[in-house]
């Protein structure tokens, strides 16, 4: 087969794909939330799968059906067995499952490939090793073991916000009120945020005393709902910048508020066609991809 290929320009509307950051955080509240929940606007791939299996590993139950989720959820304070959680390579679930499993005292074991237990997890080993919890890193899984309790936690906030939402997710299911006191520059605060509207969406209350202090009210639970994930705007942005190369595509389905860091990419886009700026990818990683090539392209057509 011979195929050829001519350049030509992109027309037309797409509808942009569901955030798997949200999905995560929505699909991690509905199964810590005792009842049953619909998680709509779900997309699945092995890293939205990998948290799917984690929860089902915990005893909640899942079943996906056209795009959809079902969740009965479960307390995850009261699991009685031990259990053995399968993250694939996904680091996100990994750090976000970690705080879980020191909720009922039973010994946890969270699996995965090499590859994914050489991301760094010295947040949550110093975490453990403070307060005399089990931290086992083996080359394919960790065994963790213990409770954890309410107070104050000091986390560096430069190395990855998902430490930062793996306490959100569990800290307020403790009895007693607790704090997060982030150190350094905070990377990517847009995930904490969105950490947070998930929380929110489920009943649980965050509240921020400063820049770098998240205060947690204890003794609170999550209360079962019905959740549409948002659209991806970190997906949405590889659409939309072919209108930088002369094509009229229309990206629909985002939400225009949305708390997601690289919704700013709409502003990168209108700066690289009018010039040729310097843009932070700081709060908005995942646009790395795109928004160089943009610049690229854009000084390619000044020379």
């Amino acid at each position: 087969m011979i195929l050829t290929i001519s350049p030509s320009k992109a027309h037309g509307h797409i509808i942009a794909p569901p955030s798997k950051s949200m999905a995560h955080r929505l699909l991690i509240c509905a199964g810590f939330a005792e009842g049953t929940s619909l998680v709509s606007n779900v997309d699945l791939s092995e890293d939205i799968l990998a948290t799917m299996d984690c929860l089902r590993a915990l005893g909640a139950e899942l079943d996906f059906e056209d795009r959809q989720v079902t969740v009965k959820g479960i307390d995850i304070r009261k699991i009685q067995k031990p259990a053995r959680l399968s993250c694939r390579e996904c680091a996100s679930t990994l750090r976000f499952m970690i705080p879980a499993c020191l909720m009922s005292g039973q010994p946890m074991t969270l699996t995965g490939s090499p590859a994914l237990f050489r991301r760094p997890l010295s947040v949550y080993e110093k975490i453990c090793s403070d307060r005399g919890l089990r931290f086992r890193l083996k080359e394919n899984c960790l065994q963790v073991c213990g409770l954890l309790s309410p107070g104050q936690y000091t986390v560096p906030a430069d190395i990855s916000s998902q430490f930062i939402s793996g306490l959100l997710f569990v800290l307020p299911l403790l009895q007693e009120d607790s704090r997060i006191i982030l150190t350094g520059p905070v990377e990517s605060r847009s995930y904490i945020l969105m950490t947070i509207q998930a929380l929110q969406s489920f009943g649980v209350n965050i509240l921020w005393e400063d820049d770098h202090t998240i205060a947690i009210p204890g003794n609170q639970t999550y209360s079962p709902r019905n959740v549409c994930v948002e659209g991806d705007y970190s997906n949405a942005v590889f659409f939309d910048a072919l209108n930088l190369t002369g094509g009229k595509v229309t990206v629909e389905g985002l939400k225009e508020d949305s708390l997601q860091g690289d919704r700013v990419y709409k502003s990168f886009l209108r700066q690289i066609d009018e010039g040729c700026p310097a843009i932070s990818l700081s709060d908005c990683p995942d646009l790395g991809p795109v928004v160089p090539r943009g610049l690229h392209l854009q000084w390619e057509r000044k020379l």
